[in-house]
């Protein structure tokens, strides 16, 4: 599997950095199309059934990001394992600067979007309690507030700075 890996981020690094930009862009930016749109969708229409319908909506948009989520995880696993094998050697020594300090970039990057797939799922559970039968519509009320203004704007601040971390990796 490893030489693998070394082959693919080899002969096909621009690939897998595209493919994990592009992933990173549509989960990010469309967190921000999501948020613009639940602030903003029908202000006279009841509590209850504005509440409905951005909860289906966000539902529907993480069923719909978990490819990407996926396909940003396997390419920055593929990243950071292709730059590890230039950067450390089996017993841990440093062999090139530049590569360690992308491969710290990257992980640090791995370690946001696990916090941002830990807090999607956090989101996605209170969605689910607030749609529930026994949930008062002032209590989901209060559940998709802290989805839309809490929640939700973290995970697109967190996105933001993975996106700039890794444009900064280009200055090594």
């Amino acid at each position: 599997m490893r030489d693998l890996i070394y082959e693919v981020m080899t002969d096909y690094a621009n690939i897998v950095i595209f493919i994990h930009v592009m992933s990173a862009v549509i989960w990010v930016g469309g967190m921000v199309a999501l948020f613009v749109i639940t602030r903003s969708a029908h202000p006279r229409v009841s509590v209850e059934k504005r509440l409905a319908g951005r909860a289906s909506l966000i539902k529907k948009y993480f069923k719909f990001l978990a490819f990407f989520i996926t396909t940003s995880a396997l390419s920055a696993l593929f990243m950071a394992l292709g730059y590890k094998d230039n950067a450390i050697d089996t017993q841990g020594f440093i062999l090139d600067a530049n590569s360690m300090e992308i491969y710290r970039h990257i992980t640090m990057k791995i370690s946001i979007w696990i916090a941002m797939v830990m807090n999607m799922l956090l989101m996605t559970w209170i969605i689910t309690k607030a749609q529930s039968e026994g949930c008062s519509a002032t209590k989901a009320t209060d559940c998709m507030w802290t989805v839309n203004s809490f929640l939700l704007p973290v995970n697109i601040i967190m996105g933001t700075v993975a996106i700039y971390i890794g444009i900064t990796i280009n200055a090594y």
